[in-house]
């Protein structure tokens, strides 16, 4: 675990990712890395002159030079196309236990919990560059979605599963199928149902779960564009998930090539074709 002094108030913006950091430590250092490189790119916009910024931040770039030391051997530290891929897939994998937990309408502290840490880790995709409009607008959902749902229990109320509703009623979305079989998670790591819906112009209120959350979410416009499933002249139906996970195989393939891994640039490319022309997964 990252020993690093306390966190001047002048920086509390950063306190989400650093938590977010420190619980991962453990379970995920490449998560914990960029969590951190984020939250002093962050910092450094907020307070870099002052005494207890200034003690913070050197203390943080030290861990950072250490841990990318410590862990020069792994390409998710040393190529940011692999860290990506691994960081992207992570975030979509809360996101989508959360958002199979909402259709469930099993609503608990955890459900906030994940909804709130997939758009957070979503924010930390900015450091690898312009993120998708795709990202971004699930990025706003899930934060807007840990704050009313938040909001409901503090209140009493019963959360209304899916998107928000308007003045003409409950927006619909059409999911693919498969939504039905994710169950109650164990723990973050747990196999999600991948699905990516895509939100425009949500304004979230970012929860505390230590605080009191203001409800000011607002919504103005709902704009899915996920596909269908596809169905190959051999029967296999391939879905919105699968498509994504062969792009995930291909970028760790040209990931591998970079550092002339030709067996394992091989070994992702044949996982992707097995995927995309049988719909299973090794």
């Amino acid at each position: 675990m990252a020993q690093l002094p306390e966190c001047p108030e002048t920086l509390k913006k950063i306190q989400h990712y650093l938590k977010i950091a420190s619980e991962h430590d453990a379970k995920d250092p490449i998560i914990s890395y960029w969590c951190r490189l984020y939250a002093l790119q962050t910092a450094l916009t907020l307070d870099k002159s002052s005494k207890e910024a200034k003690t913070f931040l050197v203390s943080l770039m030290d861990w950072l030079e250490k841990q990318k030391v410590f862990l020069k051997e792994n390409d998710m530290i040393t190529n940011e196309t692999a860290a990506q891929a691994h960081f992207e897939n992570y975030a979509i994998k809360l996101f989508n236990i959360a958002d199979g937990l909402d259709h469930q309408a099993n609503y608990n502290k955890n459900i906030i919990k994940l909804f709130f840490t997939a758009g957070l880790l979503m924010d930390v995709l900015s450091v690898f560059g312009e993120v998708s409009e795709e990202i971004a607008n699930t990025q706003k959902y899930a934060k807007w979605k840990a704050t009313y749902i938040h909001n409901c229990l503090k209140n009493g109320e019963t959360p209304t599963p899916g998107p928000p509703a308007t003045e003409s009623g409950q927006i619909g979305f059409n999911f693919p199928t498969q939504r039905d079989e994710v169950q109650q998670p164990k723990n973050y790591f747990d196999p999600p149902v991948p699905i990516t819906p895509i939100y425009k112009d949500l304004s979230p209120t970012m929860p505390n779960e230590y605080a009191q959350i203001p409800s000011t979410s607002t919504v103005t416009e709902f704009q899915p564009s996920v596909p269908g499933p596809i169905l190959l002249k051999n029967g296999v139906q391939l879905l919105p998930a699968h498509i994504t996970k062969a792009q995930k195989y291909c970028k760790f393939a040209a990931s591998a090539l970079n550092y002339d891994d030709v067996p394992e640039s091989i070994a992702n490319l044949q996982k992707a074709l097995r995927l995309l022309t049988t719909g299973e997964d090794v």
